[in-house]
């Protein structure tokens, strides 16, 4: 029987690289989505069997209509990639609670609340797995990207948390992937910490295949972060970046 995987944000272009490696193992797909038509076209391009595929149409803001899609998958699957995130919009969130809600719904709250109930239609003969994408500003609060920064901490902890109850059943990813060359990328950051989305889809793979518990996408942010994270708090409150 052929294997299945589960990826949540289908249509970015990460998803995309990921489909490319897990379709040519063989795998099958359930795909969660915004875009299904984007989605579409990214089988068409890559010459996909579009029979192998299941995929929902929907917003990650829209708890209820995720979790009833979530309730009626008859299969099990072998592994979980959620990819989904929003970086909100920083500058107008601090003084307006809905677009503050939105991004800690968005980031936080609905992932740990839709996987909390992905998690028993995983495998769990060993090899099933659950891979998180995540952030670096979730190791470090900073005033650029408070909600943001502050709802991905809480997904990093959570699957913290899963990591420790399920050790023994599946295996669990924090992925920290840094700056990524996507579409909605508009940092201007210094090219060795851009990392490609092809680039980062192997990353992934091998690193689910490893039963890896935490990766970083471009090493070079386990040593940015570790000396992020170590500035005493009285100097870092000052900083701006």
């Amino acid at each position: 029987m052929p294997k299945k995987i589960l990826i949540y944000g289908g249509s970015s272009l990460i998803s995309k690289e990921l489909i490319n490696i897990y379709y040519k193992e063989g795998y099958n797909f359930i795909i969660f989505c915004r875009k299904k038509e984007l989605v579409l076209s990214h089988l068409s391009e890559l010459h996909m069997d579009n029979n192998r595929f299941k995929i929902f149409d929907t917003d990650l803001i829209d708890l209820q209509k995720n979790l009833e899609i979530v309730s009626k998958l008859e299969d099990n699957f072998d592994g979980v990639i959620w990819v989904a995130g929003y970086t909100g919009d920083p500058e107008n969130e601090f003084n307006n609670i809905e677009l503050a809600s939105n991004n800690i719904k968005i980031n936080f709250l609905n992932p740990v609340l839709i996987i909390n109930q992905l998690l028993p239609k995983i495998i769990d003969n060993g090899e099933g797995f659950l891979a998180v994408v995540c952030s670096v500003a979730g190791l470090r609060g900073r005033a650029k990207n408070i909600f943001y920064g502050s709802s991905k901490s809480g997904l990093i902890t959570f699957l913290s948390g899963l990591r420790q109850k399920f050790h023994n059943k599946i295996s669990i990813l924090t992925i920290i992937p840094g700056y990524m060359s996507t579409n909605s990328f508009k940092e201007n950051a210094p090219n060795f910490l851009i990392t490609s989305p092809k680039k980062a889809a192997s990353i992934i793979v091998k690193s689910i295949n490893a039963k890896k518990e935490i990766v970083y996408i471009n090493s070079l942010w386990r040593i940015i972060m570790f000396f992020v994270k170590n500035i005493p708090e009285k100097i870092f409150k000052k900083l701006k970046f």
